[in-house]
């Protein structure tokens, strides 16, 4: 059988069940370790979490995300005054990443910005220690294998290609897949676009967990379908179950619009 239509596919938090123990075991606690405010772990982790998972910033960069959270900490907590200069980074550099926020601290001399550099490696570190608690949606990958009987399955990812490649080897997903498209070849829209000129297909879909997801997919006139939080293994079966018929038939396009406003107003809580 020509499969003639593709489906994209976000791994972080969509497939794998990583976003949440990725922040509450890592990102999170390393903000607080960094930042010398363990006297008020638990309400700050609280407010990473809604930040990053359950709100309409969901997936957010982590650099932007730690900002926002530094804004709440200065507001509530303890006064912040690197704000501006941190703010400054992120509005001129094409890249925020460790090793473009090094080197602006090194071209600048501005040494008050360490600290959030500490942060995303001590991040980095933690994620590494807690890789175990990282699994795939149950519902995903059973999904997954009926879906790429049918359809060009392509990973589009923000994340390093090789981590992504690992884990779904890890897992066995990987033979689902066509094609690993991630931070390498660009962002999830450029991504998109590279594999709709490469493939031509009729149709296609996006599935994500995030705004950013959707915005990927409206900005390259795809279809898109939501994994939500906290009902991950429900919106898989979901998928498989009444809105791959919908896709498959080419009636998808009829119900697009209440599914996104569906989605936004269930990020919004």
């Amino acid at each position: 059988m020509s499969k003639e239509k593709i489906i994209f596919v976000d791994s972080d938090g969509t497939v794998m069940d990583s976003m949440t123990p990725k922040h509450t075991y890592a990102f999170g606690p390393a903000f607080i370790k960094t930042f010398e405010l363990e006297e008020h772990f638990d309400k700050l982790l609280e407010e990473w979490n809604k930040i990053n998972l359950y709100s309409e910033t969901r997936g957010i960069n982590r650099f932007d995300g730690s900002y926002l959270m530094l804004q709440y900490v200065d507001k509530n907590y303890k006064r912040i005054d690197f704000l501006d200069d941190f703010s400054k980074w992120l509005n001129i550099t094409e890249e925020k990443s460790n090793n473009s926020l090094k080197n602006y601290i090194e071209s600048t001399n501005n040494k008050a910005l360490q600290k959030v550099l500490d942060w995303s490696i001590l991040t980095n570190k933690m994620i590494d220690e807690n890789k175990d608690k990282v699994f795939p949606f149950p519902s995903a990958l059973k999904a997954l294998k009926e879906l790429s009987k049918k359809y060009i399955i392509i990973i589009i990812s923000s994340a390093n290609g090789e981590a992504v490649k690992k884990e779904w080897t890890k897992f066995g997903v990987i033979e689902y897949t066509n094609e690993v498209c991630t931070q390498e070849l660009g962002t999830k829209e450029v991504c998109i676009s590279k594999m709709l000129q490469k493939y031509q297909p009729k149709h296609a879909l996006m599935i994500g967990d995030a705004l950013g997801d959707l915005e990927s997919a409206v900005h390259n006139s795809i279809n898109f379908y939501p994994i939500k939080p906290k009902q991950e293994n429900e919106s898989w079966d979901l998928l498989l179950d009444k809105y791959e018929k919908k896709f498959d038939k080419n009636n998808y396009l009829l119900i697009q619009n209440e599914i996104n406003t569906e989605f936004k107003n269930y990020l919004k809580g």
